[in-house]
């Protein structure tokens, strides 16, 4: 499974760090998801799962 910011859509509002801050950074104003996050971990994966639902221009997701 890999996570995906479509960076073309992200305002970098910050919504993903601040629910899933071991998965996502802001870097030039734009959400990246951070390339070690272990997403065999439940409580990460929820946290990206539940930012996928905030995030107001849907730029992110998941794939395998």
């Amino acid at each position: 499974m890999k996570v995906k910011v479509d960076q073309k859509k992200c305002i970098g509002c910050g919504v993903c760090v601040d629910i899933a801050e071991k998965a996502f950074v802001l870097k030039d104003g734009i959400s990246e998801p951070i390339a070690t996050t272990d997403l065999r971990s439940t409580e990460i994966l929820e946290a990206i799962k539940m930012t996928i639902e905030v995030c107001p221009v849907r730029a992110i997701s998941l794939e395998k």
